[in-house]
């Protein structure tokens, strides 16, 4: 798979993984869904949800670090400033041939890797993201929207 496919299965599954509602009990399940994901991987990660600035779960799993938790952080903020997976940026900047520095963002507060999917209501509108550092950029983003996925009760492609 090339990278342009890989941005139009982003950009599907950004469209099809919208929320009619978000309540902090559906976000907490999600995302202890992906924390066990990625232990039946036999991986491990940085699991964080951020809805409106404030970080309402965290979790690191064994194995991870302080890196781990730092990239969460610049993951969710690229995901924040353009309201896509951090996947789906990072490849839309490499495809341009933009960087951080052109784009007036600092590498100490955004990361170019997948990880990040937003947490878009049904009207496009992103509240917040919920983030995964640890494996692949492939295997964080994919686990991420795998698991907002079975929570919506929708089928989405795949860019693993």
């Amino acid at each position: 798979m090339d990278e342009k496919d890989i941005i139009s299965i982003a950009k599907e599954q950004e469209k099809i993984l919208r929320f009619k509602y978000v309540d902090l009990e559906m976000l907490k399940r999600i995302s202890l869904n992906i924390s066990k994901s990625i232990e039946e991987r036999k991986a491990t990660g940085y699991v964080q949800t951020i809805v409106n600035g404030t970080l309402v779960f965290s979790l690191c799993l064994p194995g991870a670090t302080q890196n781990n938790e730092d990239w969460t952080r610049r993951k969710a903020n690229l995901t924040a400033r353009y309201w896509m997976s951090s996947l789906h940026a990072t490849l839309n900047m490499k495809r341009n041939g933009k960087t951080l520095d052109i784009c007036g963002m600092d590498s100490k507060d955004y990361g170019l890797s997948g990880g990040s999917f937003p947490i878009l209501l049904e009207s496009g509108i992103c509240i917040g993201s919920i983030t995964v550092s640890g494996m692949t950029e492939w295997e964080d983003h994919q686990v991420v929207a795998d698991a907002i996925a079975s929570e919506l009760g929708v089928t989405i492609p795949s860019v693993l």
